[in-house]
């Protein structure tokens, strides 16, 4: 018994020697942001307000791998608003733990693969065109085969809360859902899910990518198949100070019909210098939710950028028509926002 202990023990001290870890290296950093938000369909009140981020980014080296940890505390500093871990492992490629960053899979080429001078179309009050996933505690690996770059998520379960050590989640209906029908079924709905986008560069300048995505559904209707599912496809094209991109996706929620999204979208930037940025971009959402008719949302945004040293003045001027596919459900949103960064 004595022996092999003393092996053991002697396996277990020659696998710690393998183990290298060189000193890392800690960096913080913020940003205080300023805005003015005016909307027609809303009591705007007071139109200012103030956001503060601080952030931690941290890198170092495991065993010749390059890791790399960042994290973004909210305004008070009392918790954590997104955290991601990565471990760069040079030609077996990238893999990370992603709390809340969105740095993993279908959900990272939603609205913003749109190139724009600020924020997406739907920036304001539009309607999300992808979500079935989440980005909470997830595990994420990126790497580029034969020239086409591959981004996977998994998500162990649905969930929208950031776990703390030593704790787990458990299931998050979906909130979305617009009768009791829809939310006994989208309530099973949020199971374990795989997703991935896979692009590629046919040409220079030009980039085209698609993605899916199916979260495994858990309800106990009879006769139902409720696995919520999107896709996506893109294609992005930049020459010189121009930049022009097109995507279109689709959700739905279970197979049966209710719920699903599908949506398509343009934009078009230009740098006017290294300082001025302007863009236009357009969306149109089709929602499905289960009645005889669907309806549409149509957003469209104008945005400029202006950005000197650490300081930027960002507008954004938006316009949601038939919001959530509700007929005159309208809004006008303008935004200033000015940022300065420590």
């Amino acid at each position: 018994m004595n022996n092999l202990k003393k092996i053991g023990v002697t396996a277990l001290a020659g696998s710690l020697m393998t183990l290298s870890v060189s000193a890392g290296e800690m960096s913080v950093s913020g940003t205080a942001e300023v805005t003015y938000t005016s909307n027609n369909a809303a009591l705007t009140g007071n139109p200012f307000g103030m956001k503060n981020n601080i952030t931690f980014k941290g890198a170092g080296d495991v065993n010749g791998n390059a890791v790399a940890y960042t994290t973004t505390m909210n305004d008070a500093g009392s918790a954590t608003v997104s955290t991601l871990l990565t471990v760069d492992m040079g030609a077996m490629g990238l893999i990370g733990f992603d709390q809340g960053m969105g740095s993993f899979g279908v959900d990272t080429a939603d609205d913003s693969i749109l190139p724009t001078a600020y924020e997406e179309p739907t920036h304001g009050g539009g309607t999300g065109s992808l979500g079935i996933t989440g980005s909470s505690n997830v595990i994420g690996y990126k790497n580029t085969f034969s020239g086409f770059a591959v981004n996977v998520e998994y998500n162990p379960n649905y969930s929208l809360t950031d776990n703390a050590d030593g704790a787990s989640s458990g299931h998050t209906a979906d909130a979305t859902a617009t009768t009791t029908v829809d939310e006994a079924q989208e309530a099973g709905n949020k199971g374990s899910s795989l997703n991935y986008v896979v692009s590629y560069a046919p040409l220079d300048g030009m980039t085209v990518g698609a993605g899916y995505g199916k979260t495994e559904g858990v309800s106990a209707l009879a006769g139902e198949s409720d696995d919520a599912q999107e896709i996506l496809a893109y294609v992005k094209y930049v020459t010189g100070p121009v930049s022009i991109g097109y995507f279109e996706t689709q959700q739905q929620n279970n197979t049966l019909g209710a719920d699903g999204k599908m949506a398509n979208g343009y934009s078009i930037a230009f740098a006017v210098n290294d300082s001025l940025s302007v863009s236009y971009a357009e969306r149109e959402l089709e929602i499905d939710d289960g009645d005889a008719t669907n309806g549409t949302e149509d957003n469209s945004g104008v945005m400029v950028s202006y950005t000197m040293g650490g300081a930027s003045v960002r507008i954004a001027h938006n316009d949601h028509d038939s919001k959530g596919g509700v007929t005159g459900s309208n809004s006008e949103n303008t935004e200033v926002s000015l940022v300065l960064a420590f």
